[in-house]
């Protein structure tokens, strides 16, 4: 916008750096030449924002304010600050205080308090860019964990099936007794997936050196014969004394 030449245009000029926000946008909404004199001007601004001026702000307003993200706190409550008549900047840094929840922040002003409001708006933020590199750092740290977590379980998975890591090794008999059967292993294992009695576990790679003339079909590789085989014995056993299998002794 423009104005007629003179001091009052500078006036107006310099009325319209300490604004912000919606006062700002109203200002700059003005229409050219719309404004005769900085009275004018200010005649136009009390009565476009009069509603404003008419609600009455208090201390009361300050206390009940509470941080939640540091910038956008303290930019709400030097908002405040401005429409409470007659407040000094020690009640506004004793009403700050109680909401702060940021203790290096609260400890720093308490060691070296500001001298003006806009020392205060910028040590704010500069808090403010801390605590945020500080969040951002936390994220990353957390998303590291979560990759590294990741990887070790793929890598113990890995292991696992590449008989690495949990590999069978001579095992010993799980049981004392073991039921006389009747059937086959080989012939139970198949008739007992096929009702989905018991699940094939993962396949495991032939070891080297292995007899490559056996199979195993509940391992799937051939390290041993499947009537040898001493996890499938323990797993039928089991499931006979379950009762699940008792057609087979």
């Amino acid at each position: 916008m423009t104005f007629h030449i003179g001091c009052d245009a500078i006036w107006c000029r310099a009325f319209s750096l300490s604004l912000e926000g919606e006062a700002l946008n109203w200002f700059n909404s003005l229409l050219v030449n719309s404004v005769e004199n900085f009275k004018s001007l200010g005649e136009m601004f009390k009565k476009q924002f009069a509603a404003c001026s008419a609600e009455d702000i208090t201390v009361v307003d300050l206390m009940n304010l509470r941080q939640g993200n540091l910038k956008t706190f303290m930019d709400r409550y030097q908002k405040t600050i401005r429409r409470v008549k007659g407040l000094s900047l020690e009640l506004a840094l004793q009403y700050l205080m109680p909401a702060l929840r940021s203790v290096l922040f609260k400890d720093s002003i308490c060691r070296n308090p500001p001298q003006t409001m806009e020392e205060l708006r910028q040590r704010a933020v500069n808090e403010a860019r801390v605590e945020n590199m500080k969040q951002h750092y936390r994220k990353e740290m957390q998303e590291v964990r979560v990759d590294k977590s990741e990887g070790k379980r793929i890598e113990r998975q890995g292991n696992r099936q590449n008989g690495q890591k949990g590999r069978d090794g001579p095992k010993g008999p799980r049981f004392q007794q073991y039921t006389s059967l009747n059937t086959p292993r080989t012939r139970i294992l198949q008739e007992a997936l096929s009702a989905q009695i018991m699940q094939t576990p993962l396949r495991r790679p032939t070891p080297p050196g292995a007899d490559l003339t056996k199979q195993c079909l509940y391992h799937q590789n051939s390290r041993h014969d499947t009537e040898e085989c001493v996890t499938l014995r323990d797993k039928i056993e089991e499931l006979i004394r379950a009762g699940r299998l008792q057609r087979y002794n």
